[in-house]
């Protein structure tokens, strides 16, 4: 049987606390988030889509570790991950300008493209629509976004998620022998750290001292096997001190407890002092998929715990004893993100199907193979 091992971490010191302005972004962020995976659950359960990986009570986590990159660091998500992409993609000042002052843009904002039209190319990823970042060859977050000139470095997921922590510290490694201060932030679920590919991974990056700043999502579940079956240490985080890096575990339904460790880690990486490995400890308020019956495998007490301390209320309490949001202020930014959702998947929905030209297409680098690929194919499919 799992408990939760979910600390209660004190508020930020007055040296650490979080900007306002922070704040604000996160909390759009955050019920955009919600937004988004409201919606889908919804379709999900009535078939309108298959399955759906819902981020629900991860937001503080993605979204907080998030919000500490600057443009040009490196992103590697896997399954929950959607409140760090939506962080990572879009200038929230222009995609809700009614919520924000024009001093709450950034620099990065600054070099991002239009939010609507990428949130609407994200959902019609999701619906396999030709206007997708895979032109409609899959329905999934399994594609990656590299435009540089955005700012933006994300390399998506693959199913074998273990497999996904060598490639984050792939991109630690880049960025060291591009001669840049660029960190990498990759995310993983606790069950995910028993494979292999999480020694291998980590033991290179303290090796080399790598800017990686690996996240641990700790719903204490993984697929359906409680810590108890999972690990015998008493946090996952006691394993970084093994491969000489930083390890630390934090409360991750706390916006700012993680914002601010985060935070820290991203400054040893950029001063050269190597990797961190940062263990945020969440409740299990979904099923490892929509529908496949996971959820049911925790006791009903414990199920009932773990929705009652959704973390979108805890943030809202919090926003409201720092004087930044009251209950309008709070109604305003869910009605907006709801907004905002509803538009993107209605025109995601009617958008144009995908090709068989788009599903022919070379799956490599311009050159000798990729052509000799097209070629191939189009002989197949002729013939």
């Amino acid at each position: 049987m799992a408990t939760s091992k979910t600390p209660n971490a004190a508020a930020p010191s007055a040296a650490e606390a979080v900007a306002p302005a922070v704040l604000r972004r996160a909390h759009f962020l955050m019920h955009l988030s919600r937004a988004w995976d409201s919606r889908f659950e919804a379709m999900a359960r009535v078939g309108r889509i298959g399955r759906w990986y819902s981020a629900v009570g991860n937001e503080c986590t993605t979204i907080g570790t998030a919000l500490a990159l600057g443009a040009g660091d490196a992103l590697s998500t896997v399954h929950r991950d959607l409140g760090a992409v939506l962080t990572t993609y879009l200038d929230a000042t222009r995609l809700a300008p009614t919520l924000f002052d024009a001093a709450d843009a950034t620099a990065w904002d600054a070099l991002r493209p239009d939010p609507s039209a990428l949130l609407d190319r994200l959902a019609s990823q999701v619906f396999g629509r030709r206007e997708g970042f895979t032109r409609g060859v899959d329905r999934s977050f399994h594609y990656g976004l590299l435009r540089p000139e955005w700012g933006i470095r994300h390399v998506g997921m693959i199913s074998h998620l273990g497999s996904m922590i060598p490639v984050a510290s792939g991109l630690a490694l880049a960025a060291v022998q591009d001669h840049t201060d660029r960190v990498a932030l990759g995310f993983i679920g606790e069950g995910a750290t028993s494979q292999g590919d999480f020694h291998e991974a980590l033991n290179f990056a303290g090796v080399m001292k790598l800017p990686l700043i690996l996240v641990v999502e700790n719903n204490q579940y993984a697929f359906s096997t409680p810590l108890s079956e999972q690990y015998a240490c008493a946090r996952l985080s006691d394993r970084a001190a093994g491969y000489g890096i930083a390890g630390e575990t934090v409360d991750g339904l706390d916006f700012e407890a993680v914002h601010v460790a985060m935070r820290a880690a991203v400054a040893r990486a950029r001063a050269g002092d190597g990797a961190t490995l940062l263990e945020c400890m969440l409740p299990r308020m979904r099923g490892h998929a929509e529908g496949d019956g996971s959820y049911e495998l925790i006791p009903p007490a414990e199920r009932e715990g773990y929705l009652a301390m959704d973390p979108l209320p805890r943030f809202e309490a919090r926003l409201a004893a720092l004087g930044l949001a009251d209950a309008a202020r709070c109604a305003k930014v869910q009605e907006t993100a709801k907004a905002i959702i509803e538009d993107a998947v209605e025109r995601a929905i009617v958008g144009a199907d995908p090709s068989l030209d788009e599903a022919l297409r070379p799956v490599f680098a311009p050159g000798e193979v990729a052509e000799a690929f097209a070629r191939m194919s189009t002989e197949v499919f002729d013939g």
